[in-house]
């Protein structure tokens, strides 16, 4: 049995024009009758194609401020009717129906004019109905018509008009299917999430154009990264462009992650600053160094000193232009990857030096907002809220106040400890010129106390010049026994930070006053696996 059509006829039908003026004068050259529709049939004829109208061929025009346009049997039977079907065939002659066999069509931008912030109304009339009918129906006969759903599909088309000379086999027609549906499943869900954006118990998760990774976790797992198309602002990390090295990994593309957001999230928690530069460092997805200053260089400096034994072979992020002395400077340091917003030329010129060093830029000062997590369990997923936002309820719970020139830094502290992960526990200091760095970190242990004795106090201690009682010291959950106070203490801790709400709270407190140490309660958790 012979599977090959040949595109006689076509329907096109666009909202977006871009790319298809090639298509149309190849469609013309190959004797294909075309059908179209309002603005896309004035663009035809404006590349002094003929077209045919599809009012004439229904005898209705378009109605309703052009919500009915192509809704009509004799368009979709020209569609659907089956080629093999004699049935099929009869009634398309009875009732005067062309063949159909290629439909060119995409639809109107929901997602964009949702993002744009544009009112209901306009939302609504983004809703598309005849296109995303003629891309079904068009996808259902797979076996006698070609369906291109959107511009993403001309290039296969316009191979098969000119190499193949309009011929398509089934297999080429049911890969343009599978596409339709996927652009069609795509548009339902973004409307689905828009109308049921208040219902917890409501998501619909959609990914396209995946881009497969180098690896997974392990080098013998496959893993493809995927990106949203309804971010809300900014750029997301996942769109970073990547300006040289190797290809990255799934672990890669999570330790990047995680420095953007420390990165970003760090350079909006400081204000006291007019100017000023954040850089993150990176390990296994904790951060081992991050630092707020007025200059890039000096930021860098703090942050690679926060902990330079876990730094080696870690992601560095900058939320402000890598130059030629930043290059430099890792002339003999090795990291993985560096992430900034722009790379000026010579220091692109350094670093092409270290051929396996990835660079990403991506927009990193832009916060994100509104994005949801996603993670997966046996048989299922998981989907929450991204922690966003730093703690504005502060509370002195203490006889000793907290210091006023103390709570910018504990501002800073809690946007370090929250990108640590469980049973964190984070020492920050401020330096005489403003700066703000992560002087100690504790993070991924069983209990709360290891965290602070062993993790986060010998790192503070091996760094000199620098007085822990001056530290601000934070926990990202409560301390539920007064050893971790008593711990505290024993260094010479004089400002902690924690949300509160254990049983306990009363034992703790009694402790800190006992030790003449301000405690500060926040009333929220940034407890992270």
């Amino acid at each position: 049995m012979n599977t090959l059509k040949k595109v006689k006829s076509a329907l096109v039908s666009v909202f977006h024009k871009d790319g298809l003026d090639e298509i149309i004068k190849t469609l013309h050259e190959k004797g294909v009758t075309i059908y179209s529709t309002g603005g896309t049939q004035a663009f035809i004829e404006s590349l002094d194609v003929p077209c045919e109208r599809v009012e004439d061929l229904t005898s209705y025009p378009s109605i309703l401020g052009g919500r009915v346009k192509t809704l009509h049997p004799k368009v979709f039977g020209g569609i659907l009717a089956r080629r093999d079907n004699e049935s099929d065939l009869e009634q398309l002659a009875q009732y005067e129906i062309p063949e159909i066999d290629l439909v060119i069509v995409d639809l109107y931008p929901f997602e964009a004019t949702v993002a744009s912030g544009a009112p209901l109304q306009d939302i609504i009339e983004k809703i598309d109905i005849g296109g995303i009918s003629l891309i079904r129906g068009a996808a259902k006969n797979y076996k006698d018509v070609i369906i291109v759903p959107s511009k993403d599909q001309y290039a296969d088309l316009l191979t098969i008009l000119k190499e193949k000379n309009g011929e398509s086999t089934l297999e080429e027609r049911m890969q343009f299917a599978a596409a339709a549906f996927g652009v069609s499943s795509h548009y339902d869900s973004a409307i689905s999430n828009f109308f049921n954006k208040d219902k917890d118990d409501m998501e619909r998760i959609s990914l396209n154009n995946g881009d497969v990774l180098r690896y997974g976790e392990n080098p013998h797992q496959k893993a493809t990264v995927y990106k949203f198309n309804n971010t809300k602002q900014g750029a997301a990390l996942a769109d970073a462009k990547v300006l040289q090295g190797k290809a990255l990994s799934y672990n890669n593309m999570l330790d990047a992650d995680a420095a953007w957001k420390s990165a970003s999230d760090a350079y909006h928690s400081v204000t006291h600053l007019e100017k000023k530069s954040a850089v993150s460092v990176i390990k296994h997805l904790n951060p081992c160094g991050l630092a707020v200053s007025d200059d890039i260089m000096k930021s860098l400096e703090l942050a690679w000193a926060g902990d330079p034994i876990s730094a080696f072979g870690g992601i560095i992020c900058f939320t402000d232009t890598v130059d030629a002395n930043i290059a430099d400077w890792f002339a003999k340091r090795f990291v993985e990857i560096i992430i900034a917003p722009e790379f000026t030329n010579e220091a692109l010129e350094i670093f092409a030096k270290k051929k396996n060093l990835r660079l990403l830029e991506t927009p990193i000062k832009e916060a994100i907002t509104g994005e949801k997590l996603i993670r997966s369990v046996s048989g299922g997923i998981l989907v929450q809220d991204e922690d966003e936002g730093v703690d504005e309820k502060f509370e002195t719970v203490t006889k000793r106040q907290f210091a006023d020139n103390k709570m910018n830094l504990a501002k800073f502290g809690i946007t370090a400890c929250k990108h640590l992960k469980s049973n964190a526990i984070a020492l920050v200091t401020e330096n005489e010129d403003g700066a703000f760095w992560l002087t100690g970190a504790g993070m991924g242990q069983p209990n709360r106390l290891d965290s602070l004795r062993h993790l986060t106090i010998p790192r503070f201690n091996l760094k000199e010049g620098i007085d822990i009682k001056e530290a601000v010291l934070i926990s990202d959950a409560f301390f539920p026994f007064r050893d971790s106070i008593e711990a505290a203490n024993e260094y010479g801790v004089k400002y902690i930070v924690e949300p509160g709400g254990s049983i306990r709270d009363e034992e703790v407190i009694e402790a800190c006053n006992e030790f003449d140490m301000a405690m500060i309660f926040t009333g929220k958790r940034h407890f992270k696996h």
